[in-house]
Formats: C-alpha cells, structure tokens, sequence
C-alpha cells in the first residue's frame, strides 16, 4: 500500500514489486486497524484497509505484515539539540554519540545507517555497549 498517488522509491524496487507475483500495490491505501485471532493467541488475524479516495474499508487476512513507514526520519524535535544532517539524519561519532554528550543514535535515524533490519539492530547493540562504557567513565568522575 501507499498512501500517495504513485509508488516511490529507486525505480528498481517498484519493478521488484509490480513483477511479483505475490504482491499488489494499492495507490492511496492505508493501514486502517490491525485485529488479533480472535482464538486469544494474540496473533495478528487481519488488516483493515482504508481507500483514501473512497473511504471504503476493507479487511484482508493475513498472517504476518511488514510495515516500512518511509525514508524521512522522524528527527524534528532533535532540531537545535543535536547536529542533524541536511536530510534530518542524526550525525554521529564512530561511538554513536550525537553531537550532545550522553545522547546516542543507532538504526535508520543516524546519518550512515544501512537503513537494514539486521545493521539497525547491530547498531543498537553497540551503542548500548557504548552507553554503559560512558556512563562508567562518568561513575569514575563522580568518586
């Protein structure tokens, strides 16, 4: 689904997905609701999808979603904190750290991120590492 009038992104991906054959592309669709299985497995039982055009709700039944929110990252409360990039990325040392001492960024948000699952997740990993690294050198200070 996307909510806008056409597909964006690298004109690659969007052949990717209009040549799949598994995959349909609704323009100007949204995620309306999640609904768990009503079996209280709690698990994911359907999606009910809204037609911006005509209001129209449709539920489909699925068994998993991949949700992908865009390429814009949400940093705009950031503003005049730490240093963002031209683009609203945040800029980070090789530590992680933002331009605040004691505020780290790790994932899709920092500048040079991969904006892939498994580096996000490897990032937030190491910069928990660095985290308590920086809070234990502020311990020392303190004694």
């Amino acid at each position: 689904m996307e909510r806008g009038e056409r597909l964006r992104g690298s004109r690659i991906l969007q052949a990717k997905v209009l040549d799949h054959p598994q995959m349909k592309v609704k323009l100007q669709h949204g995620v309306k609701e999640f609904r768990r299985k009503e079996d209280g497995s709690g698990k994911l039982g359907s999606v009910v999808i809204e037609d911006f055009v005509s209001g129209a709700l449709e539920e489909q039944h699925s068994a998993g979603v991949f949700v992908f929110i865009g390429l814009v990252p949400n940093t705009g409360f950031l503003k005049g904190s730490v240093e963002l990039d031209e683009r609203g990325f945040v800029a980070t040392d090789p530590t992680f750290m933002s331009s605040m001492p004691g505020v780290f960024a790790a994932g899709d948000v920092r500048d040079g991120s991969t904006k892939q699952l498994a580096s996000a997740v490897g990032e937030g990993a190491a910069a928990a590492i660095q985290i308590r690294g920086y809070l234990d050198r502020l311990d020392r200070r303190s004694m």
